[in-house]
Parts: structure tokens; sequence; C-alpha cells
């Protein structure tokens, strides 16, 4: 009986709220004005430096080549052994360039370090938009110890209002069953308020930013 009363009384509190009028706390403020100032620099720029600030490791490559050298370098000085990637494009690359690379995301727990694809960079913000409906799917980017996320050009805007605007040109075919915003290694301070790096999602995060428009 007492809980019912309880309700009674948060429901009509909030017909209350529902009718009553209430002024308007900002008269005049234009909503459609942009937030950010406009940007003024290159965005690949505006991108390596939001990105490294959070955290992340940032390359710029000319071509997959240059691609290729610096992962392997990079494989060299961090000693990666097994490398996991389940996208068929950048995985037939890998092996040409004979990189161990398994295909199979099974293996991940094994592997030292994952590679894959994303949607779009983020130029003001630093992040990097990963979706579901990628060959990779939802584990990849979240349960590897380091992650290696390999994007070209044309996949670079502006602000989160491009990738929007992007996204409802494609609405047709493509509907993933979730989008990640990642931006730098994976960090919590849910545990005393202290910030803890790799305790949700991996401990390092690489961009590699190809000038071309694809594979």
């Amino acid at each position: 009986m007492q809980e019912s009363a309880t309700r009674e009384k948060v429901l009509k509190k909030l017909r209350a709220s529902l009718i009553a009028k209430t002024a308007e706390p900002t008269p005049g403020a234009d909503y459609h004005q942009p937030i950010f100032h406009p940007a003024d620099e290159v965005p690949e720029y505006s991108f390596a430096n939001a990105f490294r600030q959070a955290g992340g490791q940032f390359h710029f490559c000319s071509d997959e080549i240059e691609f290729a050298e610096v992962l392997m370098e990079l494989t060299q000085k961090r000693q990666w052994r097994r490398m996991v990637c389940a996208e068929s494009a950048p995985l037939e690359f890998l092996r040409q360039c004979e990189f161990n690379v398994y295909s199979d995301l099974s293996q991940l727990p094994v592997c030292d370090v994952a590679i894959s694809s994303c949607e779009y960079l983020i130029a003001r913000t630093g992040s990097v938009v990963v979706s579901a409906a990628s060959q990779s799917g939802r584990s990849l980017p979240f349960f590897s110890t380091a992650h290696v996320i390999v994007a070209f050009t044309n996949q670079l805007v502006v602000d989160l209002k491009d990738v929007l605007e992007n996204l409802k040109s494609r609405k047709e075919d493509f509907n993933p069953s979730s989008l990640s915003f990642i931006t730098g290694p994976g960090r919590t301070a849910d545990i005393g308020n202290e910030t803890v790096i790799g305790a949700q999602g991996p401990l390092e995060t690489y961009v590699f930013l190809i000038d071309k428009d694809g594979w």
C-alpha cells in the first residue's frame, strides 16, 4: 500500500511539471550557431594533435608501402610476434608483406596486436569512429592489448556533425548494430577516481593515416 501511495505522489509531480509552463531560461538564444570556432588548421594536423593529446600514437604515410615499413619498424621495436586482422583488404596486404597475421578473431587473446580499419576520423576531437558492421565486429577494438587502426584521407572529417551527415547519406546500405568512438587508449577512473590505462580497451592505440582513398 505504501509503495502504491509513493508511486502516485511521483506521478502527480510529473503531471504537474508537464502542465506547468516555465520561463525560457535563455530568451533569444540562437541554437543553430556553431559551438566551435571554425577550424583554421589542416584536418590531418588537428587530428594528429588531438589524438596524441588523448594518449594515442599517430603516423602519417604517403602510401601503403610506407605504412608497411613503419609498421615493420614498430613491430620490431614493440616485439610484436603475432597479429590478428579479420578484414580482407588489409589482411591480404599484410600477408603479401609477410607479416605473421591471423584472420581468426578467436586468436585475439594470444595475439600481441590487432589491426582494423575504421569508418571516420574526427579531426577536432581526435576520435576514431568504428562500426560493428565491419568484418572486425564488436570485440576487436576493445579486447586487444594493442590496436592499430588503418585509415585513409577521404575518411577524415572535421566534426561529429560531418559524420552524422555522411551516415545519413549511407543509410540505405549501412545499418550497423552499433557505432563506437575511440579517442586514445582505453581508460577508466571508476576505481578510486584514479585513471587506469588499458582497463577498458587497449593499452596502446595507433592510427596510421594513408594519403590515399582506400586499398
